[in-house]
């Protein structure tokens, strides 16, 4: 058999752990002396109060039978008295009915006195009224002493009182001459006679005492319980259970039983056929327990708490120590990571880089610095700047000037202007760019970049550059030369058209011909139209255009337009509606190219509304130094990258623009020239398929203008 040898590795607890542990035992032990101290005050208040209650039950079981014993011997005191001094005279005698009122009224605790002969008959009273005997033959206070019944006292259970109607207990002692029963005498005790002698022992609302009967019918109670007196309590059974065991004890009465939980002493009265309870919530008992038990928990809490905090700011403190060795530890490893990052990125990047301390010794370089300035490639790190520009100067670098002087004046330049950047031409052909800063040290930083190509290429941008501006003047020169070698004879074909289309000189026997002329008219103007756009163009690319300004009611102007275009609108069943400013509109400008503005933006509302539609031309005057007109239509409509195409010279929003509604794409970058010739503004929100509102910014007439004016 092969043992393999189990190796235990032993594990060094850690300060966090131990400090936890220290503080758990520490509320444990709180806790546990804290549990302690409760459980024991807790069985001590139950004790004190079982102790009260088993007193309580005592004085109510003296106290009752007290009160039986007077009554009881009130009674015998009447049997006496009818066998001696009254012995010869009848019981319904007035004489006895005297005696009985006399003992009744030395007796608080009767309500009356009776006597009842041997058929039960009632024969007289303490209070005798007419009409009020009654028989009594059947009464168990009667029957209890018939054949030979207990001659000792009867307790009767409760009833209503013919008197005044409240609760009472009837009770009874036989009248026996001769050994022969021949009548009963009897007393009726109110049930209130009981509640008060109660009331004197009751000292809290939570404190029940209630005498019962020996079958389990409740006879008083306290504090009083009218509705239940007569009947059997749920508790009766219970506590006639534990009589059967002994005559006196202690009973715990569930919450199911009398609808809260209660602690109930109990007692047999001597002689008596009779039980004395006395009961107490043990809610009521624990009152103060529970007190004591919310402080300790509190208690035990706050030192849970305040064990917690100081274990929670330990660990922290413990934690910060730990994580700040663990950082310092990382840093060093980083900072190491990063000397070696640093070294490679300076070898990599195609900048060369030198830095000099203020003491003019070399501290760090790459391999770059020494290839772009043709420095031996093991050049010391800690060399003097001094020796390197010697080395420069004996090599020529610096030009045929004397060298040290030279070299002094670029040392002292070096710390001097800073920051700086400067070109400077190696012997190579190389063109460098270097650009020094000061470090916070005192130390200069200077790194030198190869723009060999960066500088060919400017050159020949610049060249370019140069030639696209004079073929954009060459352009503009033809376009106006074109423009006006057009335009003479196209105004001779416009105006022989004119004339032969109105019939001047005659009627053309021909209507065909007079139809023909007509195009000819109309393309004659649509193609000078053209022209004098394309001329606008060039005059606004050029910067050459001509504006005449002057002051300007805006609101004539719109006027003036909408009027133009009413009759264009109307064959397209598109209403025109004008929302004037709410006050006068100046502005400083050229007539002429304001009506050229709004009629090219009306124009084109006009074009791409759908007929029928409406077209709102609206002033704007929410600002005092600016006019703003808008031109809204519910047409095509277009997107962003639409309107950015529409105010390019000869673009169209669409493709299919062209073809649908004409155009050569010059309106709404000449009326956007012209805007801005006049210092305001042209702006357009639309959306496909809603529609467009264009709107114009211009600056309003100031005083300045007017005085010019």
């Amino acid at each position: 058999m092969r043992f393999v040898p189990v190796v235990f590795r032993q594990r060094r607890l850690r300060p966090q752990h131990a400090v936890i542990v220290l503080g758990a035992v520490l509320v444990l032990a709180y806790g546990a002396s804290t549990f302690l101290s409760l459980r024991h005050a807790y069985q001590q208040t139950l004790r004190d109060a079982t102790a009260t209650l088993e007193s309580m039950a005592r004085s109510a079981e003296t106290g009752t039978s007290h009160l039986l014993f007077e009554i009881d011997a009130t009674l015998l005191g009447v049997d006496r008295m009818l066998g001696t001094v009254l012995s010869g005279m009848q019981w319904e005698d007035p004489a006895v009915e005297t005696l009985l009122r006399q003992f009744d009224e030395q007796k608080l605790a009767i309500t009356e006195l009776l006597i009842l002969d041997d058929k039960g008959r009632e024969v007289n009273r303490s209070h005798s009224a007419p009409g009020r005997a009654r028989n009594y033959a059947d009464s168990a206070l009667f029957t209890a002493h018939r054949s030979g019944g207990p001659s000792n006292l009867f307790i009767g259970s409760p009833e209503r009182s013919n008197v005044n109607g409240d609760w009472s207990i009837m009770l009874s002692r036989p009248l026996i001459r001769d050994n022969v029963v021949c009548g009963v005498i009897a007393a009726e005790v109110p049930i209130a006679t009981f509640g008060e002698l109660f009331n004197a022992l009751v000292t809290t609302s939570a404190t029940r005492v209630s005498l019962m009967l020996d079958d389990g019918i409740l006879i008083a109670s306290e504090p009083d319980q009218q509705q239940a007196i007569g009947r059997v309590p749920k508790f009766a059974s219970a506590v006639l259970a534990a009589v059967a065991e002994g005559p006196a004890g202690l009973l715990e009465v569930s919450a199911d039983e009398e609808g809260d939980g209660r602690l109930r002493s109990f007692r047999s009265v001597p002689g008596r056929p009779l039980i004395v309870t006395v009961s107490r919530e043990r809610a009521d008992m624990l009152r103060q327990w529970d007190e004591e038990w919310t402080a300790s928990v509190a208690a035990f809490a706050l030192f849970a708490c305040t064990a917690a905090t100081l274990v929670g700011l330990v660990l922290c403190a413990l934690k910060r120590q730990q994580l700040a060795a663990a950082r310092l530890r990382q840093g060093e490893a980083r900072l190491r990571r990063q000397t070696s990052l640093l070294q490679s990125t300076l070898e990599n990047i195609g900048e060369g880089l030198s830095v000099f301390d203020s003491q003019g010794r070399l501290v760090a370089r790459n391999s770059r610095f020494c290839e772009l300035l043709d420095l031996p490639p093991d050049l010391a790190a800690s060399a003097p700047l001094r020796d390197i520009l010697a080395l420069q100067a004996i090599r020529g670098d610096f030009g045929d000037d004397d060298s040290e002087a030279e070299i002094a004046g670029r040392l002292e330049r070096f710390y001097r202007d800073v920051p700086t950047v400067k070109e400077r031409v190696t012997p190579a052909g190389r063109i460098l760019q270097i650009r020094r800063r000061a470090m916070p040290d005192g130390a200069v930083v200077s790194v030198y970049s190869d723009i060999t190509d960066i500088k060919s290429s400017e050159r020949k941008l610049i060249q370019a550059r140069s030639q696209a501006e004079i073929a954009n003047r060459s352009k503009s020169d033809f376009l106006a030369n074109m423009s006006h070698e057009l335009r003479t004879p196209l105004n001779a074909i416009i105006g022989f058209s004119e004339i032969i289309s109105h019939e001047l000189f005659g009627p053309m026997s021909n209507q065909k011909y007079l139809e023909y002329m007509k195009d000819i008219h109309n393309s004659s103007l649509h193609l000078l139209s053209i022209i004098n756009d394309v001329l606008d163009m060039s005059k606004i690319e050029a910067g050459k255009l001509e504006l005449s300004k002057e002051v300007l009611n805006i609101q004539n102007v719109i006027a003036d337009v909408i009027r133009m275009m009413n009759e264009r609108a109307e064959s397209r069943g598109i209403e025109l509606i004008a929302q004037p400013f709410d006050a006068k509109a100046d502005i400083w400008a050229d007539e002429r190219a304001m009506k050229q503005i709004f009629l090219n933006l009306l124009s084109n509302a006009i074009k791409f509304s759908k007929a029928g539609g409406k077209v709102y031309v609206r002033g704007v005057a929410d600002q005092p130094t600016l006019a703003v007109v808008e031109f809204e239509d519910h047409g095509i409509g277009m997107d962003e990258e639409e309107q950015e195409r529409a105010l390019q010279p000869f673009g169209q929003a669409k493709p299919v623009t062209t073809r649908n509604y004409g155009g050569t794409g010059l309106g709404l970058p000449i009326t956007k020239g012209l805007v801005e010739a006049h210092g305001g503004k042209l702006t357009i929100t639309s959306r496909p398929g809603c529609g467009t509102i264009v709107r114009v910014i211009l600056p309003m007439e100031s005083k300045a203008m007017q005085a010019t004016a």
